[in-house]
């Protein structure tokens, strides 16, 4: 199995994967506390995404270019890790600077966006339905086809402990999965996620945690597989891309954001 060492790459080497779009493009989105920036730095293999264990540790949207590690070959990956970026308790400046940022980085198209979960805390709270409801609400439905459901905390030494939890995950009719077609409207046929379960501790020495960076590399390729190798892109990221002047583009993200939130939440007054 090939890996990769960070030692070699320049800034001109990676410069130059920042345009080419053999480059995956790869979102971590989820809670404080998910792992999202030890799963991405599982994926880079080396530690570039601050972590923690209480408090938030990422305040802000984060970039690197990277050499997805443990698969065979050399396939570079833009990961990009997330603060809180649609807390609906905090429509702040900085809030929405942070998500004009974001947004910023996802105009030349995403190629997965994973979806994190502590697996010791699966709740669909409020706090995530109204972050895939705006994403949905600026992306469209066809976001849905490029999510990957990432568990983390799945340790190798606990797996045994949560088999029962996984099942009940994975149940096709009553789990997690099945819940988000439940309150997002999405269909069995359409909608079918790649869910993966893993564990970001001590990964360079650990087969078990290397074998699930595997399978999320190819969970991210499906896909792309399904949009015939392309990665995920829509009309408002095409609009977004098309804005020359830095200040126009800013301003029109902020403005698409700010009536994307108010479609929300008019909607989830509506069905209360």
């Amino acid at each position: 199995m090939i890996t990769h060492s960070n030692t070699h790459l320049t800034e001109a080497s990676l410069a130059a994967q920042a345009t080419s779009p053999d480059t995956l493009v790869v979102s971590a989105l989820g809670a404080v506390g998910t792992g999202k920036s030890s799963l991405l730095n599982a994926i880079a293999g080396s530690k570039i995404f601050e972590t923690g264990s209480s408090m938030a540790t990422t305040l802000h949207v984060d970039g690197a270019i990277r050499p997805w590690a443990y698969v065979t070959g050399t396939r570079y990956a833009h990961l990009i890790d997330t603060p809180g970026l649609s807390d609906s308790m905090r429509h702040d400046r900085q809030t929405v600077q942070e998500m004009v940022k974001y947004f910023r980085q996802l105009e030349n198209g995403v190629s997965a966006f994973l979806l994190v979960f502590n697996a010791y805390d699966t709740r669909l709270d409020a706090y995530i339905q109204g972050m895939l409801q705006l994403f949905e609400a600026l992306l469209g439905k066809s976001f849905w086809n490029f999510v990957v459901i990432v568990f983390t905390h799945v340790d190798e030494d606990s797996i045994d402990d949560m088999e029962e939890h996984m099942d009940k995950l994975n149940d096709p009719q009553d789990g997690f999965i099945a819940e988000i077609r439940r309150l997002y409207g999405l269909s069995p046929r359409t909608f079918m996620p790649n869910m993966i379960f893993t564990s970001t501790q001590n990964v360079r020495m650990s087969q078990y945690a290397q074998r699930h960076v595997r399978d999320i590399y190819n969970a991210v390729r499906t896909c792309e597989s399904r949009n015939n190798g392309r990665r995920f892109t829509c009309s408002w990221l095409h609009r977004i891309r098309t804005i020359s002047s830095e200040e126009e583009k800013a301003n029109y993200i902020t403005n698409s954001i700010r009536d994307a939130w108010s479609s929300v939440t008019s909607g989830v007054c509506r069905t209360q």
